[in-house]
């Protein structure tokens, strides 16, 4: 009877501890998804600033149009943008490396 026990106990155990780890999956899926929207729509705030900005639809002065022809897109954007957004990256990294390794345990 003691065994039936210690097996019921063990086995009860061992369910908790699975629907822990399937609840944790389901958690960070979401929270994976919310950054991937997060980071999809600060890069089109970014792109859209970039587009629109009035650097790029004013009239320059020929010369100032050829030296600024080949600049790349990040000479326009702010920085504080362009740091937030490699953070929320490196936060997504995270997640998708928690969930990677909840999921082999």
């Amino acid at each position: 009877m003691l065994q039936f026990l210690q097996i019921a106990f063990y086995t009860s155990k061992a369910l908790k501890m699975a629907e822990n780890t399937n609840a944790r999956i389901r958690e960070l899926e979401e929270k994976i998804l919310s950054k991937r929207q997060q980071i999809d729509f600060e890069r089109s705030n970014m792109l859209n600033a970039s587009q629109l900005s009035e650097e790029n639809t004013e009239n320059p002065d020929v010369m100032e149009e050829t030296k600024n022809f080949n600049d790349p897109v990040e000479n326009a954007l702010d920085k504080t943008d362009v740091k937030s957004l490699e953070k929320f990256e490196k936060q997504l990294d995270e997640l998708i490396n928690e969930l990677n390794a909840l999921r082999k345990s």
